[in-house]
């Protein structure tokens, strides 16, 4: 006995031409339904599809007659009614309402959809790019979507523009690494003809690039810290923008702690690992205090390794302003310090 094919094994079988050409006719139909549909920069391909299928022309005629709401007319027409009470700014008013529209009506999980299908960004977004208004209506979709890959994309694409610089503030474009690199890249090159004049100001856009997050904090010092690896002693520029960088997460953002730590992994050595010298100096850093134990242990590693021949833990733990400065303070505060106490000579020379 034969089975149908389209029976409960499960097995539907395949559409023939003419229910294919039928089933395509009824999806342009609903394309075509839609409001303003001819409007939309697809409608050409639509119709193509319908016809092609079999559909007939005074079908597409009626759909979009019908569809038509002249919703772009009506906003033409209030712009023209309202210039004349608002003036020059109408065009400005308008723009903005909307982009709060597209902004609220924005689904990522559709564009990204249709990104996919391609991997090209839609005409329209080609299209705003030019005009500073929908750039920013881009931005701000993209923070409020930081994981939309369609934005990603139109953020890369208006970064390969030119428009890096007015980028530099979104909060949302370090979390786009390809993004960021580009970002640093020109904060660098706009920095090396800089002198003393203007250096702060091209320290400054840096800093706004770099030190929003911790994540791009932490890839710019290990940036710098393989650059200074390569170079060694021509590094002395790269290495003043490191300590610009370090300087600034302290004073501003009042977190010693992460600056060390940062500075001990590219170091080479764990936090929280057991080790003395990381222990003492992050318990120096904590306390903002350098406390005689926690120079001592200092004190055996780097003198010790010195007398037995062994490689001392890296130095750059002790250049450090947050650990060096306590120091400092311990054995010449008395000096300006009347309630600081003059350390035993024994002590001192540890502490030196």
């Amino acid at each position: 006995m034969s089975i149908p094919a389209n029976s409960s094994n499960g097995v539907s079988a395949p559409l023939s031409d003419a229910d294919h050409r039928k089933r395509t006719q009824e999806e342009m139909k609903l394309e075509l339904s839609k409001p303003d549909a001819i409007m939309e920069p697809s409608t050409e391909s639509v119709v193509d599809r319908y016809l092609e299928a079999g559909g007939a022309p005074f079908n597409t005629m009626n759909l979009l007659m019908s569809s038509y709401e002249g919703l772009a007319a009506m906003t033409n027409m209030v712009s023209s009614d309202l210039g004349p009470v608002y003036g020059s700014g109408i065009n400005s008013a308008i723009s903005e309402a909307v982009s709060r529209k597209i902004i609220e009506s924005f689904d990522p999980q559709v564009a990204d959809s249709k990104y996919n299908e391609t991997e090209q960004l839609p005409e329209y977004i080609e299209a705003m790019i030019p005009h500073q208004v929908w750039r920013k209506t881009i931005y701000r979709l993209s923070e409020r979507h930081p994981g939309s890959t369609m934005l990603s994309a139109a953020l890369q694409h208006i970064a390969d523009q030119g428009y890096q610089a007015e980028m530099m503030s979104l909060s949302s474009a370090p979390l786009h690494t390809h993004i960021f690199y580009s970002l640093l890249a020109e904060c660098l090159e706009n920095m090396s003809p800089a002198n003393e004049e203007n250096i702060h100001q091209k320290l400054g856009e840096l800093i706004t690039a770099v030190c929003r997050r911790e994540q791009t904090y932490l890839v710019a010092r290990y940036i710098f810290h393989g650059v200074q690896q390569k170079l060694g002693a021509k590094a002395a520029g790269i290495r003043r923008i490191d300590d610009e960088l370090e300087t600034y997460m302290l004073d501003n953002y009042k977190r010693p702690q992460l600056a060390i730590n940062i500075q001990l992994l590219l170091s080479g050595l764990v936090v929280g690992g057991g080790n003395s010298v990381v222990d003492a100096a992050a318990s120096i850093i904590q306390e903002e205090y350098a406390a005689t134990g926690d120079v001592a242990s200092l004190y055996n590693e780097y003198h010790g390794a010195v007398v037995s021949g062994k490689l001392a833990p890296p130095v750059d733990i002790l250049r450090n302003g947050c650990v060096l400065h306590p120091i400092i303070e311990q054995v010449f505060g008395h000096l300006w310090d009347t309630t600081v106490q003059k350390m035993r000579p024994e002590l001192a020379n540890k502490y030196i």
